[in-house]
């Protein structure tokens, strides 16, 4: 009877700490949440992400920018000439299923 006992004290005492634990997480979460609702403007994305406030900052680079599309008679001058003739297939071997059953078994 005495294991049993200790068993049940160490299972208190680790149960204890585990709420200790969970408290302090808790306030330290009400913290962080009350010092960031005190700034009140913080806005977030449709993923979760937050969005900075305020103007975009001057020396930032602006976003990808696409080249004016090219006049069709400059489009035709700069496309390569296909020179190369289409590929014929191996001729079939005699007596070879050129579209095999893929669940019959090899032989």
């Amino acid at each position: 009877m005495g294991f049993m006992d200790k068993a049940k004290q160490m299972a208190e005492q680790a149960q204890q700490k585990i709420d200790e634990a969970q408290k302090q997480f808790n306030e330290s979460q009400s913290q962080k949440s009350a010092s960031a609702a005190g700034g009140g403007d913080q806005r977030f994305d449709e993923h979760g992400r937050p969005v900075p406030s305020g103007p975009p900052a001057a020396d930032a680079p602006p976003g990808p920018v696409a080249p004016p599309p090219a006049a069709p008679d400059e489009a035709a001058a700069a496309a390569p000439e296909a020179t190369e003739e289409p590929v014929e297939p191996p001729p079939v071997k005699e007596g070879v299923d050129s579209n095999p059953d893929p669940f019959k078994p090899l032989q």
